[in-house]
């Protein structure tokens, strides 16, 4: 095993141990709780998982190739190579014998270095993307003061990149007072396919924290779901209980607009200030990809109750049971919403069929007047539409 020193920029949190050969965390000692991840109620087992969530995944073709150039087995190898830096937050691991700076190495001073080495220490490589994880093939771009984020989507007509940009246009459309992500769309030369860009929330100020991390800092209470747990934990930190609320109604009102499936918890979180640890808001909505049915190839409209059916990743696995933790359903106004004929214009625009234009439209307008019907007071449920 090595040993290194975890920080956050350079106050000392713990000392974590990985495998030498497969860079998986085999155990943490904690030293500053203040610092630590988890809101500082780490421990190994958290920790573990905290270090497999940061490197990228093995399954990512284009990050074969990385591993083999660089001689390691596996992401989370590829991660203590380059320090487990990420553009996300200013945690970090430093070699125990190494005298290293958080200003000589973090990601935002350092560009000049982009697929580099570190000059300050030689064993170490340089890689925005060692720490970015998820599926979908993407990367950093650097060059600017601001990063920007490329994901690029071949499969499906492109359609998780488009559905980026449909929801930017939802979002503005709505205009509700709460952040958003906007993307934007590009054909990418080389092979045509789409790619979204988007740029950068985090700073060298203000980092992210993810709702699992969030979660997972407490014990769970059998009286209080997840849902409202990481309510309670954004008022406890700093954010407004109203405007936690609010987000949470709003970012699960328009998941169900668009059928957002993956609303995992590391797809939304909280804004922290790297110095005060203090939260300072819900962060702008983001990831909104797998949506619209981008990857269903049936082409007759949903009924009712097989869109409750369908199986979605949140604090839930149904959408029945995420819209049954909203409070206030009137936080969107649908009057603002982009039509169904303005949807099923705008995915043709970007070389979706028409079949399957209609089919994402049709089901768009069913959802809408669900919600029509919630803001009614009415009950949507799988229950109510099997007995119909």
């Amino acid at each position: 095993m090595e040993r290194y020193l975890l920080k956050h920029k350079n106050d000392l949190c713990g000392i974590i141990s990985l495998d030498k050969g497969t860079g998986q965390l085999q155990a943490f000692e904690m030293i500053d709780p203040e610092k630590a991840p988890f809101l500082g109620n780490a421990n190994s087992e958290n920790m573990r998982k905290w270090w497999a969530i940061r490197a990228v995944p093995g399954t990512r073709k284009t990050f074969e190739q990385v591993l083999r150039d660089n001689n390691c087995i596996s992401g989370e190898a590829y991660l203590a190579k380059n320090l487990g830096l990420s553009l996300n937050d200013s945690y970090w691991i430093c070699p125990i014998d190494a005298k290293l700076d958080y200003d000589d190495i973090n990601l935002y001073e350092q560009r000049q270095y982009y697929k580099t080495r570190i000059p300050f220490h030689s064993a170490t490589s340089y890689d925005p993307n060692a720490s970015l994880s998820g599926q979908m093939e993407k990367y950093w771009d650097v060059s600017q003061d601001i990063p920007i984020l490329v994901k690029t989507a071949s499969a499906f007509y492109g359609q998780q990149v488009i559905n980026e940009s449909f929801a930017s246009l939802l979002h503005k459309r709505l205009g509700a007072g709460i952040d958003y992500t906007e993307y934007m769309t590009r054909n990418r030369s080389s092979d045509n396919s789409l790619q979204c860009l988007c740029k950068s929330f985090t700073s060298k100020e203000v980092e992210f924290v993810s709702a699992l991390e969030i979660i997972e800092s407490v014990k769970a209470r059998n009286d209080r779901s997840l849902y409202d747990t990481f309510i309670d934990i954004c008022a406890e930190n700093g954010i407004d209980m109203e405007n936690a609320q609010k987000y949470m109604d709003y970012q699960t009102l328009t998941d169900f607009i668009i059928s957002n499936t993956d609303e995992h918890l590391l797809n939304f979180g909280v804004l922290r200030d790297v110095d005060s640890m203090r939260f300072i808001s819900p962060a702008p909505i983001f990831d909104s990809g797998n949506s619209m049915f981008y990857n269903s190839e049936r082409l007759k409209p949903l009924s009712r109750r097989e869109i409750l059916e369908r199986k979605i990743t949140a604090f839930h696995d149904s959408e029945e049971k995420m819209i049954a933790h909203i409070k206030n359903a009137n936080v969107a106004d649908l009057a603002k919403l982009p039509s169904p004929d303005e949807t099923k214009e705008f995915y043709m625009r970007y070389g979706i069929p028409e079949s399957k234009a209609e089919f994402i439209s049709a089901n768009y307008k069913t959802k809408i007047e669900m919600v029509e019907d919630m803001q009614k007071g009415m009950k949507i449920s799988l229950y109510k539409e099997k007995n119909k």
